[in-house]
């Protein structure tokens, strides 16, 4: 396993999801940034420092690129050969896989918090589902990225 490469794609597949997130917040004027409400429900962890600034708080990011890394890493155990050749198909049922995994993931969140975030669950959840099919095409390409590179500097 290239943990190097997990990192990698981890961190390309989670920018371009926060990225759709922001816009998605701006469009709808709703809360779907993942690390702001990775903060809020930091919030009710007694074990947790106080994260302030709700948006810009490094464990909300830290937890959220972190999680990425994992999708990533269970991608090379069940989808290596979708990593070794990517495509925009293999990204889409990886991503809808992973869609659902994260709805119910957040869900269970939300449940278990004492005060959960103040955003409609179906729109945010609606919303989710596209960031991970962006998240894992993006994630299954950034893989790659060093063989691309290195075919670059080859030329």
């Amino acid at each position: 396993m290239s943990l190097k490469r997990i990192i990698i794609a981890g961190a390309i597949g989670t920018t371009f999801m926060t990225l759709y997130s922001y816009w998605v917040s701006k469009k709808e004027k709703e809360q779907f940034l993942e690390p702001a409400l990775l903060n809020e429900l930091a919030e009710d962890a007694e074990v947790l420092p106080e994260t302030g600034d709700e948006e810009t708080n490094p464990i909300g990011w830290a937890g959220h690129y972190a999680q990425g890394v994992v999708f990533v890493a269970a991608y090379y155990y069940l989808y290596r050969r979708a990593l070794q050749n990517p495509t925009i198909g293999k990204g889409v049922v990886a991503g809808a896989v992973s869609g659902v995994a994260g709805i119910a993931i957040w869900e269970i969140m939300f449940r278990m918090s004492k005060n959960p975030p103040k955003t409609e669950r179906y729109r945010y959840y609606r919303q989710l589902f596209v960031a991970h099919l962006i998240f894992s095409t993006f994630a299954i390409y950034g893989y790659r990225l060093p063989d691309y590179v290195k075919q670059l500097q080859e030329k």
